[in-house]
């Protein structure tokens, strides 16, 4: 499910060339600029905090609706110290991080009534690894209206375009840095931009590490090696660590077999270690299911 916001009779999403899997929202023919990021993304509204009240007009004290100023659609509650920062203001950290000129804006949009905002730009720094094709990173930076989420930003191969995307390009990520919602937030927008500007010297550093994974050959021996220990339990590789070796059962032998054959059928289609881990990671996964 997308969850693309739809207001006012379009879907507030924006794409540069490339239209995304749902073909929803706006596709520009041009990189396009922060200015029409939010205007063709649904971006360009502002957020206030009003008073909460009781049915019985009692006042709620210390907490507050964030309501869009265009539509008046209430996006959540949050509390006193909740700082709304606009979605101008997040696009203008976002241009601190990569710099005049450094990054092409990709995807933006809004999920929900509003309550999200993110934009993707795709870095001009690509992972290259032997012949296989180049891998593109994005910059995420993502915000909430509703209290539910700090600004973030992140690094990711993912190209965010909905709902989906965002979970994939989120979940397991680790690099991320985040903003809360506080009266030093501006402050904080500044030593995130520094923080984030190291990035570029760890995807080379990254590369590197790839290139010589990707020329490290494994035998048919050490594939079966590897691929066994990852069958044995706690006992079995205290025992190999022992004596070196282990005896396994007939199931996990057939298990081991079948995997081992599997591996040098894909090692046909590519040599690269790289990429035949990730078979090896799933197939171990679903042998184990």
């Amino acid at each position: 499910m997308h969850n693309l916001n739809f207001n006012d009779g379009k879907y507030s999403f924006v794409s540069a060339k490339e239209p995304a899997w749902h073909k929803l929202g706006t596709v520009l023919d041009h990189v396009f600029t922060a200015k029409e990021a939010i205007e063709y993304g649904g971006l360009d509204f502002t957020v206030e905090k009003q008073r909460l009240l009781t049915e019985r007009w009692l006042d709620v004290p210390d907490y507050f609706a964030t309501v869009r100023e265009d539509n008046n659609e209430v996006l959540g509650m949050v509390g006193d110290d909740y700082t709304i920062v606009q979605n101008r203001d997040v696009f203008s950290f976002f241009d601190q991080i990569v710099g005049s000129g450094k990054a092409i804006y990709e995807t933006a949009g809004c999920l929900g009534n509003g309550w999200v905002i993110f934009v993707t730009a795709k870095l001009p720094k690509q992972i290259v690894i032997g012949s296989d094709s180049p891998i593109d990173n994005y910059l995420v930076l993502c915000s909430s209206h509703d209290g539910s989420m700090a600004i973030t930003a992140f690094f990711t191969p993912v190209r965010v375009v909905c709902q989906n995307t965002l979970n994939a390009s989120f979940s397991n990520n680790t690099n991320r840095v985040y903003i809360k919602h506080t009266q030093n937030v501006k402050e904080r927008f500044v030593e995130a931009a520094l923080v984030m500007g190291i990035h570029s010297e760890y995807l080379d550093k990254l590369e590197v590490a790839f290139r010589l994974i990707y020329d490290k050959k494994v035998s048919d021996q050490d594939m079966k090696s590897i691929v066994t220990r990852a069958f044995l339990n706690k006992e079995e590789i205290k025992t190999l660590a022992l004596t070196g070796n282990v005896e396994l059962s007939t199931r996990k032998s057939n298990m081991v077999d079948g995997v081992v054959r599997i591996i040098t059928w894909l090692k046909r289609l590519t040599a690269s270690v790289v990429l035949v881990t990730g078979y090896i990671t799933l197939l171990l996964v679903t042998c184990r299911m």
